[in-house]
């Protein structure tokens, strides 16, 4: 039996042999090896890493979840004040129709609206560890690139707050009226952005006086990640949301560029192996057996919902057909986060039916396992995949002049 120590080292290194397998061999994008991995050593496998082990590791997993939050808030291309409104427009009502589409699936299978309303919010949210690590597998730079992280942070902001709202109202020992509840609900998204500002003031303040040097700024980045989660889980408010509004503030304040942000696909790949190793083993396969079915159905439902929205606003934001069935297919993961909210809202309050997590788990674990290669696809039809072109031939005279 592995001790802790020992088994963190052969995560670490099998996911490493994993994710390099899928890329070199079969040229799929490494978070599916560490998925892959994740289910063969976890509960769907050899059970070597159990659900205590995943349990006891959610400190760890909260803290590379902050990293990649941040860093998809960063990453956030700075736009025109037209260009912007038009970006935020567009990714509202994308995240709106796909979410209202499975919402109306839920309640018409009977779920409550509350329940339904939180499930919902799960499955908009399109998964920014994913999205990172593909588009840096991938090499891919450009402005449809940018585009894409602008809505899947826009997804993000859409669904955390749905979910803050909806989990006063789920709490069967919560003894406040509607209206407190509804005021504890925006008073933890207010408190979220605030957090998320000051964060963003602590790291802009520390980057004027270090200057540009790169190991004392990831420093102070973490640093500042570390202190927000822990505040964030201290006033019970999101630890997620305001690890994105923190990288958006940075971004958008930072017009000398003096931060040098932290990047979780190279600076901090460590935290996204064990992430998605961690992730795929506390999956189980069984529920994709089980209700396959239905996690399609959800997956039918989001995409003809970010098809549809996309293809109405697409003037707005300069996109074609094609473009937008690209842009689709880019948003597919569903977030990994979603897992941790499903798991923390089960612990809490037990208001989910054992079919409905079912469904979502099944729904999460088939998009950990397609959705990197749905959006490695996106990229490559944008022409932004800068690491994944096809040689370029010569011509035939030119080839005969050097020989």
């Amino acid at each position: 039996m592995l001790n802790s120590i020992q088994l963190f080292g052969f995560v670490l290194l099998g996911g490493l042999l994993a994710g390099e397998t899928a890329r070199r061999l079969v040229r799929l994008p490494r978070t599916t090896g560490y998925v892959l991995f994740g289910l063969l050593v976890g509960q769907s496998g050899s059970n070597w890493v159990t659900p205590l082990h995943v349990e006891s590791a959610q400190l760890f997993i909260d803290l590379a979840l902050g990293l990649i939050l941040f860093e998809l808030g960063y990453l956030v291309p700075a736009v025109s004040r037209t260009e912007r409104l038009s970006r935020l427009r567009t990714g509202a009502i994308v995240a709106l129709a796909s979410g209202g589409l499975v919402f109306a699936g839920f309640v018409i299978n009977t779920v409550p609206i509350g329940v339904a309303l939180f499930a919902a919010a799960l499955c908009l949210a399109t998964s920014p560890a994913i999205t990172i690590a593909t588009c840096s597998d991938v090499g891919a730079k450009g402005e449809r690139t940018g585009l894409l992280y602008t809505l899947v942070a826009i997804n993000g902001v859409i669904a955390f707050a749905i979910v803050m709202l909806t989990l006063p109202f789920l709490d069967e020992n919560q003894t406040l009226s509607t209206f407190g509840r509804l005021t504890t609900a925006f008073g933890g998204i207010v408190g979220s952005f605030l957090l998320g500002g000051a964060c963003a003031g602590i790291v802009l303040f520390g980057a004027e006086r270090l200057e540009r040097q790169a190991e004392h700024q990831h420093l102070l980045i973490l640093g500042t990640i570390v202190l927000g989660i822990g505040t964030a889980i201290y006033l019970d408010i999101s630890v997620f949301l305001p690890m994105l509004v923190f990288g958006a503030m940075v971004r958008a304040i930072d017009h000398d560029r003096k931060v040098v942000a932290i990047r979780i696909a190279s600076d901090a790949r460590v935290f996204m192996v064990i992430t998605f190793v961690l992730a795929g083993a506390a999956l189980d396969i069984g529920h994709l057996l089980s209700y396959w079915r239905e996690a399609l159905l959800i997956v039918l439902l989001r995409f003809v919902g970010q098809l549809a929205a996309l293809g109405l606003c697409r003037k707005n934001i300069a996109l074609g057909p094609r473009e937008c069935l690209l842009f689709s297919l880019g948003l597919q993961p569903m977030s990994s986060v979603a897992l941790v909210l499903l798991v923390n809202m089960q612990t809490l309050y037990n208001q989910m039916s054992p079919d409905l997590v079912g469904m979502l788990m099944a729904t999460i674990l088939l998009m950990q396992l397609l959705g990197p290669l749905a959006t490695q696809t996106a990229i490559l039809g944008f022409g932004e995949a800068t690491r994944l072109q096809p040689p370029v031939e010569l011509p035939a005279t030119h080839r005969q002049g050097v020989s």
